[in-house]
């Protein structure tokens, strides 16, 4: 899964107008005055990145600055300086502040602390928008590069952002769902191995009624990690209630019964798939397989015939029928040392006409399936054996000439 989706940074309004100036060292009150003593359209780049080099000093200064260490302008303007910095900084500048956008965050969540008369706050509400933006974008390549535990702590800033963004700018204007958020912050700490905390996200969603069925597949392969066969299988049902047709729920679900050699409740969760999906051959050929594993070769046999009928190319099940008719051969065997000479010719001839149904569809598949030379030669070798037996009581002549296919084609493979 790629998650690919990025968003610009818009920086909203730095509206200062409204922000009575206080008296405080000069430090904090240089910083504001650069930003707003000129527009960003009418500096260059160099002098803008000249400014951001000027302003780090002197709000550094700011903050250590026994006046100014814990004020609310020093917090804002401190972290309108980082966030500008990770925007507009040159690469030297970028690598200089790995975590400038960490920074600024920080900042302005401090201010906001701090600020009890609330003069920057919805300021600093704005300019936290911005920096989510940022973080999503640092999330999604983080993600794509399975940097799974960097993605995880990108998203998880995003998220710690949503509650301050009144204006709902995230989800309406930056298109960024507080929910695909979730999702892909599950995804990575799956991907970082901390189970937990995806389990956490996962059952958010969960509880949320989020309605993408891959929250339940997610839930159902991090249990399996853990071996809680049937936590998985619990949320499989739970998500197979809500979304019934999901191929990919249905996939796991039916692998699993599969896989746990639960054969007749395979059965029942594949007759209900057939009823959604009756065209699929897929599974009515895994339905087919199961009727075998409990002994049914009748329905097997009907389920095989289903597969072929919908999908000719599907040679495994023409091979698969082709041994529950050499299967049927072996108790029929078993009579014919029980019962007088004329009765046992009469299952002679049942043995036959089994041995070539069997050869019809063994003959089907070599002609037709994408072998490699050992499978071919195998089947060459069974092929072989069934018709040399069918040639002895053929008046037809049929047989032969396939029987010395088949010995020809042996030596070929063997060379």
């Amino acid at each position: 899964m790629r998650h690919t989706m990025k968003r610009h940074l818009i920086l909203i309004g730095f509206a200062l107008a409204s922000v009575i100036a206080s008296a405080q060292p000069s430090n904090v009150e240089s910083v504001k005055m650069s930003w707003i003593a000129s527009p960003d359209e009418d500096r260059t780049v160099e002098a803008l990145q000249q400014r951001i080099d000027e302003n780090i000093i002197d709000i550094e200064k700011a903050k250590a600055h026994v006046k100014t260490a814990n004020h609310y302008k020093m917090w804002y303007y401190r972290g309108y300086t980082y966030l500008r910095l990770n925007n507009d900084g040159s690469e030297a500048q970028k690598a200089k502040y790995p975590n400038a956008l960490d920074i600024a965050t920080e900042c302005f969540f401090k201010s906001m602390e701090v600020d009890v008369k609330g003069k920057l706050i919805e300021l600093s509400k704005q300019q936290l928008v911005n920096c989510a933006v940022g973080h999503y974008n640092n999330g999604v390549s983080a993600f794509n590069a399975k940097e799974y535990d960097k993605a995880l702590a990108s998203y998880e800033q995003v998220l710690s952002i949503y509650p301050h963004d009144k204006e709902e700018f995230l989800t309406k204007k930056a298109q960024i769902n507080k929910e695909t958020i979730i999702l892909y912050s599950a995804y990575s700490a799956s991907g970082a191995g901390n189970n937990a905390k995806a389990k956490e996200l996962i059952q958010q969603l969960i509880d949320n009624s989020y309605a993408d069925p891959r929250i339940y597949s997610e839930m159902a392969n991090i249990l399996l990690s853990e071996k809680d066969t049937t936590g998985a299988l619990e949320y499989l049902a739970q998500g197979r209630e809500m979304f019934e047709s999901d191929a990919n729920l249905m996939r796991i679900e039916l692998q699993l019964y599969m896989k746990l050699g639960r054969s007749q409740e395979l059965i029942d969760k594949l007759d209900k798939a057939i009823e959604l999906e009756p065209e699929s051959a897929v599974l009515h050929f895994a339905r087919a397989i199961n009727f075998y594993n409990l002994g049914n070769d009748k329905e097997a046999e009907t389920s095989y015939l289903k597969v072929i009928d919908l999908d000719p190319d599907y040679t495994d099940a023409n091979y698969n029928l082709g041994v529950i008719y050499l299967d049927r051969c072996k108790p029929i065997a078993d009579k014919i040392e029980e019962v007088s000479y004329d009765e046992g010719l009469k299952y002679e001839t049942q043995i036959d006409s089994l041995y070539a149904k069997a050869a019809e569809q063994f003959q089907y598949v070599m002609d037709n399936a994408d072998y490699n030379n050992a499978q071919k030669l195998d089947l060459a070798k069974n092929l072989k054996k069934l018709y040399g037996r069918l040639k002895q009581n053929d008046t037809s002549g049929k047989y032969a000439p396939l029987y010395d296919d088949m010995k020809s084609l042996i030596k070929t493979l063997q060379g």
